[in-house]
């Protein structure tokens, strides 16, 4: 009986162990979560201050550019056609600067309660706006929006991020050239938004747990193994469905549902 007893006990202290190994895991993923989002506010604050920052000096640059074309059309008008064109070229280059700050813009909106109305293919030109250096001359992006905008009552800052995330991933997954295709359709009370790349793929063991906290298939130091994670936990907040397909080295197509704006 003395033996049976002493055996119950280690069971039980057996378990109990089990149990805080579990825990204190458990409060080391959510110290790490934590951590991570202070990293993200405190990137979304970088976005809005290097926003603010750059505003002000293409401002200037747009003001010296009109005054200048304004100087050759009224005093130089022998000359308009050679600077012209000179200018449009500054002028475009203000344009990409200033697409850029509207972008920065729209990333660094992450108050946790507000929503706004949304066009989802804005949120996605804007993030391709931001990975344009990334997929140049390696990447192709093709893109095949529905015909009718596709509007959303959303946290516009999150939804940025979350798009953001799966184009991130799906860049990282092409080694060399390949090609990114992003579709949107309706679908009455839904809208779909794919991403399609042609990257290394993702094992099919590895799929039920590509949005678990810290899962990552990239080598150490290349990711955190949270962009998924956060990228589902948007989702989930605004009642969408997040979903994956892979073929190792064919691909992987992330696709997302959300609700569209109710009339």
């Amino acid at each position: 009986a003395a033996n049976e007893e002493l055996t119950a006990i280690n069971d039980e202290l057996h378990f109990q162990r089990e149990e805080l190994q579990s825990t204190l895991e458990k409060l080391k993923n959510a110290q790490k979560q934590l951590i991570s989002s202070e990293k993200m506010a405190s990137l979304g604050l970088l976005a809005a201050g290097v926003a603010h920052e750059i505003n002000n000096p293409l401002n200037f640059i747009k003001g010296g550019v009109l005054a200048i074309e304004n100087y050759f059309k009224e005093n130089a008008k022998d000359h308009v056609e050679e600077v012209l064109p000179l200018v449009e070229i500054l002028n475009l280059g203000v344009k990409r600067a200033a697409d850029i700050v509207i972008s920065l813009n729209h990333y660094s909106r992450k108050d946790d309660s507000k929503t706004t109305e949304v066009d989802i293919h804005s949120v996605i030109d804007n993030c391709l706006l931001m990975v344009r250096n990334q997929v140049k001359n390696r990447i192709s992006v093709e893109k095949e929006f529905s015909t009718q905008p596709l509007i959303l009552e959303c946290n516009e800052g999150k939804m940025h991020q979350a798009i953001l995330n799966i184009l991130t991933n799906s860049i990282h997954s092409i080694c060399e050239s390949g090609k990114i295709m992003i579709e949107t359709k309706f679908l009455g009370k839904f809208i779909e938004v794919s991403i399609t790349d042609t990257g290394c793929g993702i094992p099919i063991e590895s799929l039920a747990k590509i949005t678990d906290p810290f899962y990552t298939t990239k080598d150490p130091g290349k990711g955190t193994g949270l962009g998924l994670s956060i990228t589902q936990n948007i989702i989930d907040e605004h009642m969408g469905f997040l979903e994956f397909e892979s073929e190792i080295d064919k691909g992987t197509k992330v696709t997302i549902k959300l609700p569209l704006k109710n009339k």
